[in-house]
Formats: C-alpha cells, sequence, structure tokens
C-alpha cells in the first residue's frame, strides 16, 4: 500500500448499467506539489515498481521481494496509460527521471440474485495526516448470480534524484469479475486524466472500459 495518502470518501455507488456499459465512474483522490509555477513533469522517464507492503517499509534494510506476475500486468497496464498522459516509460531496471510505486488490492464477493449488497476493502487505511477511509457500497446487480470486486489503485510517483514524492493517488471502483487486475486499466486511467489534476480532492472521474 501507498503510505502517506489523502483520506478519500467511500467507495462510488456504481449502477447497473454503468457497470455493463462502455464507461464507469471511478473515485480519485490526489495530492501533489505540482500547481502552476512548478514545472511539469509530463514528457519525463518513468520506471514502475510495487509499492512496499507494511512489514518491508519497517525494515528498510531488507532485500525488497522479486515482482510477482501479477505487479507484471499491472506495470504493463501503468506502462500503457502513463504512456498516454504523455510519459516515456522505461523497461525494468533501466535508469528514469521518476519511479511509480504501485498498489492494488480487491475484495471479491458472489452477488445472490435480485439483491443489493455492500461490499469494502475492508477495515480502515492508512490516510493523510493519521485519517482513513473504510465502508463500502450498495447497489442491485439485476436477475443474475455474480461475482463483483471492489478494488483499489495507489500510485505514488517519486523523484529518483532524491527519492522524494511529488505526486500521489488512490482510486476506488467496482466492477464485474473476481480478478482486481481487470480493473487496473480504469483506475489508472481515471488517475491520469488531466494528470496532474485536483489536488487534496475526492472526485468521481467518467473513464471508458471495455464492455
Amino acid at each position: 500500500m501507498v503510505r502517506h495518502i489523502l483520506p478519500a470518501a467511500l467507495l462510488l455507488c456504481l449502477s447497473p448499467a454503468a457497470a455493463n456499459a462502455a464507461t464507469a465512474t471511478v473515485e480519485v483522490t490526489r495530492f501533489h506539489l505540482l500547481a502552476p509555477p512548478a514545472p511539469a513533469i509530463t514528457g519525463a522517464s518513468i520506471a514502475f515498481e510495487p509499492a512496499p507492503t507494511p512489514e518491508a517499509a519497517a525494515t528498510p534494510a531488507a532485500a525488497p521481494a522479486p515482482p510477482s506476475l501479477q505487479f507484471g500486468a499491472l506495470a504493463a497496464a501503468a506502462s500503457g496509460e502513463f504512456a498516454k498522459a504523455g510519459f516515456k516509460p522505461v523497461a525494468s531496471g533501466q535508469p528514469a527521471d521518476y519511479v511509480a510505486r504501485l498498489s492494488l488490492t480487491g475484495t471479491s464477493q458472489v452477488v445472490p440474485k435480485r439483491s443489493g449488497f455492500s461490499i469494502g476493502l475492508g477495515g480502515s487505511t492508512g490516510g493523510w495526516r493519521g485519517g482513513g477511509v473504510s465502508g463500502g457500497v450498495s447497489f442491485p446487480i439485476g436477475s443474475t448470480t455474480k461475482t463483483v470486486t471492489a478494488a483499489q489503485m495507489t500510485v505514488q510517483i517519486r523523484r529518483a534524484s532524491d527519492n522524494s514524492t511529488v505526486w500521489e493517488g488512490r482510486a476506488n471502483s467496482i466492477a464485474p469479475g473476481a480478478d482486481p487486475i481487470s480493473a487496473a486499466p480504469a483506475l489508472l486511467q481515471a488517475l491520469l486524466k488531466g494528470f496532474p489534476g485536483p489536488s487534496g480532492q475526492a472526485v468521481k472521474v467518467k473513464v471508458k472500459t471495455t464492455p
């Protein structure tokens, strides 16, 4: 999980129509130091790495764990979306101007026929200045039983030269499916839309999805 991130509102409510349409609404919170007159960082090279786990953060001297297969898929999605936002993604291990730390979590639930349901990410997450977020969402899903996942993406962009954080954000959504990785492109697209975006605000961003 990315640490030191602003507290966001509860996960968004998604209607049945939105779940099957070519657009989705993602709730996004961003915090950054890139408001004018700060220089823009788009156009810079950027590499990707997993966000450290709380255990790893507590023992910084420990050797980092090798990237997982899931992170490989996540980094591939991030590379495409960051390129669309104007960055220049580089291959793993290559020098870059910035490093983006990525984390994706999700909670899946099988939804019974013709019922609303509530699903969340389970408990609270650490927040900016000690705040936090918890809770879930509810919406009817129609006449069939299906599996849905509440997914949360966090991204933190650090300057490679001094490891200082210049931008961070969190995005929440709910989508059909049992694997949160399927939601990654939409979450990344929402986070990077209009980069760097408003700082310190929870906003709902509409993005295109694959029906």
